[in-house]
Formats: C-alpha cells, structure tokens, sequence
C-alpha cells in the first residue's frame, strides 16, 4: 500500500508523464510512465503501449506495445480495448485476425467509443474482411451517432 506522499508523486509523475506525451516529449513521457507501467497503472500501460507501437520516442516494438495494451485492457481502459482491435485488425503487434478485432471493436464500443462503433460499421458496409452486413452497417452507425464523446 502506497503512502500519502508516495501516492502523491505517483500522481505528479503520472500527471506529467500524460502532459509529457501530449505534447509530444516522448522521452520525458517515457522516463515517468514506465516505472508507473511497471507498477501496472492502465493508463501508463496504454500509453506506453501508444508509444512502443507508433516508434514515438523509441524503436517501435509492437509485440511490446500490443502486451501492454493487454495489461491495460484488463484493468478496463478503453482506449486500449480500441488499440486491441485496431491490432488484430491490421497485424501490428500481432497476427491478423479479423474476428478478434470484431470482438475487441464492439468490446470498446461497451465504453461508448464512437471510433469502435464506426469502424465496425465500416467493415461490414465494406464486406472485404467480413461478410457485408448493411443491418450490422445500419446498427453501428446508428449506435455510433447516438455516442456522445464530448
């Protein structure tokens, strides 16, 4: 169990690794998320895994991204549930398996995520990964616009 003032840089060091990475400054993202991934915190994990994937501020490792994508998925972050499918859907990190993006897409769609539920309403309007489904299409979409992510 962490004490108040180790609770409290935990939360200073997480707070600045998140502004560290939106702004760009991958390696000082780096620097205080990883012991923070370390420990297991989610959103550390997931950004971690944004980084190991996309090469930012690193060589990229996808393997490596897409494990912590896993790790942050199991303590409920959504995004990462979104970084899964977005995986198995185009073979990054991962082998291609279209199903299993469909699973993880409409797993994020549970956290009302309006990319999940566009996406799969695009696969099954397209037909070229799964069978063309325009009432899945319509359901999607629909869902998708009632979403609010504001």
């Amino acid at each position: 169990m962490l004490n108040s003032k180790e609770t409290d840089a935990f939360s200073a060091d997480l707070t600045s690794g998140v502004a560290a990475f939106d702004s760009k400054n991958f390696s000082m993202a780096y620097q205080l998320l990883a012991p923070l991934a370390a420990q297991g915190n989610a959103e550390s994990l997931w950004r971690l895994g944004m980084m190991q994937m996309n090469g930012l501020g690193m060589v990229g490792n996808q393997p490596l991204g897409f494990e912590n994508f896993m790790k942050a998925a199991e303590q409920e972050h959504a995004f990462a549930h979104h970084m899964i499918a977005v995986a198995y859907m185009t073979g990054e990190g991962v082998e291609k398996d279209i199903t299993k993006a469909i699973e993880w897409f409409e797993k994020a769609s549970e956290y009302g995520l309006q990319g999940a539920m566009y996406t799969l309403g695009m696969l099954y309007e397209d037909g070229k990964e799964v069978e063309k489904d325009l009432e899945k299409t319509q359901y999607w979409y629909d869902l998708a616009a009632k979403a609010d992510n504001s």
